[in-house]
């Protein structure tokens, strides 16, 4: 009987523990193609972005995400690895160019009920951060709109805006 609980114990802990990000409230709406567009606006400083990328699982505990971002006509590679941090029940999020250039970490959590990701990435001293709020619109959940917010030093904004995203339609 003892050895009955034990294993029991051991696989309700197992279940518990894994985060199949492709079965995730969340996170499987990513998965798929899309493209984005939108301005971020500052004090005497618009940038715009536009975003072609495709989401997918890697593995349980990791989603990818890669494509090209036109930033004021410069395009660039770039790639987001994001996974689930269970001692921290959080996530830990990566974006860097293609070739893991100019990387910078965000760590964040996942809201099944309103399905929305919040990462935040702290850049440097004081309140210096860059937050991105992701949630998705309509019933088939093929629009997804990123809030994002720079603070400076003293915790003042320093660009912001929001970027819409667009699940493209798969073929027949």
């Amino acid at each position: 009987m003892k050895t009955l609980f034990i294993t029991i114990c051991a696989l309700v802990c197992a279940s518990l523990s894994a985060k199949d990000l492709g079965t995730h409230p969340v996170f499987k709406h990513y998965i798929g193609s899309w493209k984005a567009e939108g301005e971020l606006k500052g004090e005497n400083n618009v940038i715009t972005i536009k975003e072609e990328w495709t989401g997918k699982t890697d593995g349980d505990n990791a989603f990818l995400i890669e494509g090209t971002r036109t930033i004021n006509g410069d395009t660039q590679p770039f790639k987001w690895a994001i996974t689930y941090n269970e001692g921290a029940d959080s996530y830990d999020a990566t974006v860097s160019g293609a070739d893991g250039a100019q990387m910078l970490r965000f760590e964040g959590r996942a809201f099944e009920a309103n399905l929305t990701l919040e990462l935040k990435a702290i850049t440097g001293g004081g309140q210096s951060a860059i937050t991105i709020i992701d949630s998705f619109k309509g019933e088939a959940r093929d629009v997804l709109e990123s809030k994002v917010t720079s603070t400076g030093d003293a915790g003042q904004t320093t660009l912001e805006g929001v970027i819409k995203h667009q699940k493209e339609k798969s073929a027949p």
